[in-house]
């Protein structure tokens, strides 16, 4: 047998063993301790927890019933479930994820080797932060497509970014692929935007009852950036930490929005150990604007000025050469 003929070979024997595991894994009794730990969960750390004992009731009704008995793949249970939890609350934040364990004998797990993975990857999207251009008619251009953890290193990347377009006459943020993060970011952007401090927003944890205050540090090197014309651009795929930055910004009157009602996620979310290689990802605190006394949960934020995400940008330059 040649090598491409052995490597074949070996890959139809290794996914037939992924394959064979997978099903044999999925028995009721599985399925029965995954839908336990998720209740569980839910009622521990769920934001709402009403709702959380409606989900949980819900998934253990279908549990009894029978509507899990044909499903034998495990990343198909986890689809399910995800969508009969959103089914009694539409919450994007919520979902339960199903991985097979990989062992490599190549792979280190030693902590400050995973160190060095995690900044390789997020250096691989330059910390969320796509372009920074300065358009025609001084128009800075910052598009940001996810907010990672303030560390040394995106804190660095975050102020080369606005530094570049820190002589612009206006700001365009362009937030229509930006699918969230740390919330910690938000707050360290939005300390460039305001002369001094202010109080943005603040996360309360249901489990611990405790309240997070979110308050920016004014940033000292980058002044012109306080009292800079910013506008904001928005799509329906912008979601959590993306909404938090635009929010936070809108209700504070420093922004103006254009474009598309953003997806209306306002629920930071930890991940939970179901069982058996399954993930509950559930939210576990909820946002309250200091002003607003509310968030932008469910129903996303609304744009200022209403637009396709396709057209947000044109119209964002032309209402500037308007003003």
């Amino acid at each position: 047998m040649n090598i491409q003929k052995y490597l074949a070979c070996m890959a139809i024997i290794a996914y037939a063993v992924i394959a064979h595991a997978q099903t044999s894994r999925l028995s009721g009794k599985t399925k029965t301790a995954v839908v336990e730990n998720i209740a569980k969960n839910l009622k521990d750390i769920y934001v709402f927890p009403d709702t959380a004992i409606k989900m949980s009731d819900y998934i253990k009704h279908q549990l009894i019933s029978g509507a899990y008995d044909t499903i034998k793949n495990p990343s198909v249970f986890a689809s399910r479930l995800t969508a009969d939890l959103r089914s009694v609350y539409p919450d994007g934040h919520l979902s339960i994820e199903y991985s097979t364990p990989v062992v490599t004998g190549n792979q280190n797990t030693d902590p400050e080797a995973v160190k060095v993975r995690r900044l390789k990857f997020r250096k691989t999207v330059n910390f969320g932060f796509e372009k920074a251009e300065i358009l025609q008619g001084n128009i800075g251009y910052l598009k940001i497509n996810g907010f990672f953890t303030p560390d040394s290193a995106a804190k660095t990347t975050a102020q080369a970014a606005l530094r570049f377009i820190s002589n612009s006459n206006t700001l365009i943020i362009d937030l229509r692929d930006n699918m969230g993060g740390d919330p910690g970011m938000v707050n360290y952007i939005c300390g460039f935007f305001f002369p001094g401090k202010v109080h943005l927003n603040d996360l309360y944890n249901k489990k611990e009852h405790s309240t997070t205050t979110y308050w920016t540090t004014p940033d000292t090197t980058l002044n012109t950036l306080k009292n800079i014309p910013i506008y904001i651009l928005t799509s329906h795929r912008t979601f959590s930490a993306g909404e938090e930055l635009t929010y936070d910004l809108q209700t504070q009157k420093r922004a103006i929005i254009i474009g598309e009602t953003t997806g209306g996620g306002a629920h930071p979310v930890s991940s939970n150990d179901a069982g058996n290689d399954f993930t509950a990802n559930i939210p576990f605190a909820r946002a309250i604007n200091p002003i607003t006394k509310t968030n932008w949960e469910k129903t996303g934020v609304k744009p200022d000025i209403e637009a396709t995400a396709d057209n947000a940008l044109d119209i964002a330059i032309k209402h500037i050469a308007s003003r």
